[in-house]
């Protein structure tokens, strides 16, 4: 069946009719308890300390494969892949190792040579190399031209290393051209990979990253963990971050000013202060080990009722996460599991409890649809762009892929859905759906954002991501399945199968409608305030358990110990950590928390000096 033309009143017909029969298998409250049982334990496994954080190439996410696949052979699925049973095997770039030659000297100046992991660190996710070239200055590295911000207008990289500071402009200023009202700064351009992007689509051998001294006022220079940022391949350029104090022996070298007073005119004027040092030549090196890693997406297929149908839906949800941490943790200086319960257990729950509800109608719908849990999204959406460049179903045929990631922490029984802009069809879908439903949408018109959905989106495939928010303890140990709405993702699996079944029986599919605008889906522009912990998942504990209290962080410099309990900050009564993150949100560094603290049975009283975030 093939159809190009968008008719609203069939689809809209459709959808109501689809709705309604999904109501109404479910009035039977028995069989919703029964569901958000099985959500619980299937969360509660995948997020569990036994799976140590799913990280990509673990031995850890090969058995989360095999136990989706081994539900999924249950309910009677088919595999796409019958020799592999649904697994779709890719290689990624291992974690890399750091080897011994690595280094950096800013040629004829005295004291030229900086000294590894006190004035510089090499940054894993770019590559090996050695170099001796000139130095170029590039802000911030942004190129928006749209806005008049390119960075990178009028230089020349070709064959030089690109100075880049971390953020973006005016990253304090809430409603400004990188920050939105909510002080969500705009990942896309402050990404350290799309700056490095950046400066080598323009020919750059390597790239310097800097702090930007307006957020290091107070929280100080520090170096990224080697490994920050994730792996790449060695083919990559050069990478490296360098400290303030070096960034200004280069800058004073060469143009007479330090980085601090070329910031401040660049968020003051909002116009690229782009320029080569002149006379500056850095001599370096990158030397890291790589190896290759095995892992791959899980893939099992619903066909419709005729086989002559080619076209198929996509819904999809990564299933690894970061493991212990060592890569994209948002809590520098801890060694613990990140178990990931939101991101993404959480989707990919909800992906398999969609796949067995619809289990009984195979055969049945007049589309395919194929459900994929991807790997390695967390290294860079590996997974999905590895399906779109070896696709088992034509994506020409692809009529649309839904999205589901951080499904699990619903409030106030709102729901995001992203890319409502990449086809005509979703808001009336959606507008009807929310009528019969609890749950409220927020809906971004965007499409392209950081999740498995873009490299869908960017094939001219009508896209969304539902999610449900971000939150204190993402990419944090804290992300625990006792903080999981589970009625939360029932209710989106009831939204995500009213969708499915209206691409499954519509008369015309979804028209594709062009956006190159980013989703902002980012941290705060300010950041949490640093405090220097790691909570405890200790459920049983009234208060917040400290596990873990890092060196020279404010808690450390407040002799909070691992075990203390807070149960006072700032004379309220503390019952759980969100109740202190709460405070924590709403304060700033500098701030002094007075908190009060059970250990050992007797009662602790301190304070803790707010620094800046990390």
């Amino acid at each position: 069946m093939t159809i190009s033309k968008f008719s609203p009143l069939l689809l809209a017909i459709t959808m109501l009719v689809s709705v309604q029969i999904a109501q109404a298998e479910r009035r039977d409250k028995t069989p919703i308890i029964e569901e958000e049982q099985q959500i619980f334990e299937d969360i509660s496994y995948l997020a569990s300390d036994a799976m140590e954080g799913r990280d990509t190439g673990s031995e850890q996410l090969q058995e989360v494969s095999e136990f989706l696949r081994n539900r999924l052979k249950k309910d009677g699925f088919t595999f796409p892949q019958a020799e592999d049973d649904g697994y779709q095997e890719f290689s990624i770039a291992g974690r890399p190792e750091l080897g011994e030659q690595n280094k950096l000297q800013i040629e004829g100046i005295e004291k030229g040579e900086l000294e590894i992991d006190k004035e510089f660190r090499v940054c894993a996710f770019g590559g090996n190399g050695a170099f001796t070239a000139p130095v170029v200055f590039c802000g911030y590295g942004i190129d928006d031209a749209e806005n008049n911000f390119d960075e990178f207008a009028g230089i020349d990289l070709k064959g030089k290393v690109a100075l880049i500071m971390r953020r973006v402009p005016k990253q304090k200023e809430y409603g400004s051209l990188y920050v939105n009202k909510q002080g969500i700064i705009d990942v896309n351009r402050a990404g350290l990979r799309s700056k490095m992007e950046n400066a080598k689509e323009r020919g750059a051998i390597a790239v310097l990253f800097v702090n930007d001294p307006l957020s290091t006022i107070k929280a100080g220079d520090d170096l990224f963990a080697f490994g920050y940022g994730g792996s790449a391949k060695p083919e990559e350029i050069p990478v490296f971050q360098i400290t303030v104090s070096a960034a200004n022996r280069l800058l004073q070298a060469g143009i007479g000013q330090e980085l601090g007073a070329i910031e401040a005119q660049i968020d003051q004027q909002m116009k690229p202060l782009s320029q080569e040092l002149p006379g500056i030549k850095l001599t370096g090196q990158a030397d890291m080990d790589f190896s290759n890693t095995q892992t791959g997406n899980v893939i099992a297929v619903m066909e419709p009722r005729d086989a002559d149908i080619r076209e198929t839906i996509i819904i999809g949800a990564h299933y690894d996460h970061v493991g212990w941490g060592t890569y994209g943790s948002l809590a520098p200086g801890t060694n613990a599991i990140h178990n990931g319960a939101d991101d993404n257990a959480s989707g990919s729950v909800a992906l398999l409890t969609l796949a067995e509800r619809l289990a009984k109608q195979s055969g049945q719908l007049d589309r395919r649809v194929v459900f994929i849990w991807f790997a390695a999204e967390e290294r860079g959406l590996l997974g999905s762009k590895h399906y779109v460049q070896a696709p088992l179903y034509p994506l020409q045929d692809t009529i649309a892929m839904i999205n589901l990631d951080m499904v699990g922490r619903m409030a106030d029984e709102k729901l995001t859905v992203f890319g409502v802009g990449s086809s005509q069809v979703w808001n009336p879908w959606l507008d009807d759906i929310e009528k019969n439903t609890e749950l409220n949408f927020f809906r971004e018109k965007k499409a392209l954002g950081p999740s498995d959905h873009a490299p869908f989106y960017e094939k001219e495939i009508p896209v969304l991501h539902l999610f449900s928010g971000l939150h204190e303890d993402y990419h944090r140990p804290t992300d625990d399945v006792d903080e999981i709405n589970i009625q939360g993702i029932r209710r989106t699996v009831d939204v995500l199968e009213s969708l499915v079944m209206n691409l499954a029986n519509a008369s015309e599919r979804p028209d594709y409608i062009e956006n190159k605008a980013h989703i902002q889906v980012g941290r705060h522009a300010g950041g949490r305030p640093s405090v220097g912990i790691t909570p405890a998942l200790n459920a049983e504990v009234k208060g917040l358990q400290i596990l873990n209290v890092i060196e020279n962080s404010p808690a450390h410099e407040a002799g909070l110990q691992a075990g203390d309990v807070i149960v006072f900050a700032e004379d309220t009564q503390v019952n759980s950590r969100s109740d202190f993150w709460k405070l924590i949100d709403s304060s700033s560094a500098g701030d002094k928390i007075s908190v009060r603290i059970q250990r050992d049975g007797e009662t602790v009283e301190t304070t803790i000096k707010l620094d800046n975030p990390r």
